[in-house]
């Protein structure tokens, strides 16, 4: 039998899995190579480690890919 907190665990790890298929499946930029260390092709910092296993492939920082997704360019409801 399951109680409230399984429920939201459960729920919480659908919405995760949901996030990062579809960021995954996004297309973006391709991080920029500068040395041989991936980097963000925005501001050119690298792109940590832990960061390009969980999105292979991803060309932004978390920085700028929060900055990127805020924007209002980017908002859907139109506000």
């Amino acid at each position: 039998m399951t109680d409230y907190a399984d429920d939201a665990q459960d729920g919480e790890a659908t919405f995760l899995a949901k996030a990062l298929a579809k960021a995954q499946a996004a297309p973006g930029p391709a991080p920029a190579d500068i040395d041989g260390v991936p980097c963000c092709a925005e501001c050119g910092d690298p792109i940590p480690a832990a960061r390009l296993k969980a999105l292979p492939g991803t060309g932004l920082c978390v920085s700028c890919a929060e900055e990127l997704q805020s924007s209002p360019e980017d908002d859907s409801d139109g506000n």
